[in-house]
């Protein structure tokens, strides 16, 4: 059995401040830390319960945050970027099963601990066939595209609800609950280890019932920019139809194509400061 878990960093257990996300700050080493121990938690749970291969893909910022000296020996790591398919880098048929780790709300959620889609600097909505969607979402079209399911995800309790309600009947582990943009309340660390335990061993014992977000016939994704020069700049893009002033759409019957415009667009955008 085949595991691949994507790591973000603003969803993992302790982390409330932009200073705990940042590779400028002084906190970022230990964070980090705390990052890596929460993915080797994921990590020991998916062999515990039947995997004998696991993949972990660092998601955050740069993408090069996870200590490979210090993760479960295990384990294989990809990190570092640009990566063709960013946060799902890695994923293909093979695979039985994907676990989201340390992930967060999508843009515009009301006191959602860093909520953001991708880059808060560009992106303000994206929906898919008028669905609104964030990070998890958006990843769970890759790894459904292969026709793997999303077994569990972890982070504050208002990611939990969302990712039921893109994703599926989901696992969630709830490792702190939102207060504001840079506050939660942490839960113990022995509580959020248990809850890794008992919720990891479900999702796996029950991978074959869990969601696959695979999309059939003409999808259309909507991105809405912060900025209208963004949404000029992404309409650098051929296939883009300018929708109106901040909000442009990419059309296909293909998701990993819809996938990588997407991830065009948002370097298109995102080029203006």
């Amino acid at each position: 059995m085949k595991i691949f878990i994507s790591v973000d960093m603003e969803g993992i257990w302790g982390l409330v401040s932009s200073s705990h996300v940042s590779h400028e700050s002084s906190e970022y080493n230990r964070t980090r830390r705390l990052m890596t121990q929460e993915a080797n938690w994921v990590i020991e749970e998916a062999f515990n319960n039947g995997a004998t291969e696991v993949v972990v893909n660092d998601s955050h910022s740069n993408m090069d945050n996870l200590l490979i000296e210090e993760l479960d020996p295990r384990a294989q790591l990809i990190s570092g970027g640009p990566k063709p398919l960013s946060m799902m880098e890695g994923i293909d048929d093979t695979f039985d099963g994907v676990i989201f780790v340390g992930y967060h709300t999508r843009a515009g959620t009301i006191n959602g601990v860093f909520n953001h889609t991708y880059s808060g600097k560009s992106i303000a909505n994206v929906t898919i066939n008028g669905k609104k969607m964030g990070e998890c979402g958006i990843n769970a079209g890759v790894a459904g595209y292969f026709g793997v399911p999303i077994l569990a995800i972890s982070g504050d309790d208002l990611l939990a609800a969302q990712a039921r309600e893109e994703i599926g009947d989901l696992e969630t582990i709830i490792v702190k609950r939102a207060i504001s943009r840079y506050s939660a309340h942490n839960f113990s660390k022995e509580t959020v280890r248990d809850l890794y335990r008992t919720r990891l061993a479900e999702a796996i014992r029950n991978r074959d019932k869990k969601p696959v977000l695979k999309y059939e016939g003409k999808i259309t994704m909507d991105i809405e920019f912060n900025r209208e020069v963004m949404a000029e700049c992404a309409m650098l893009l051929p296939e883009a139809v300018r929708v109106d002033e901040k909000t442009i759409r990419i059309e296909s019957e293909d998701y990993i194509k819809i996938f990588m415009m997407f991830r065009a667009a948002l370097n298109l955008g995102g080029s203006i400061s």
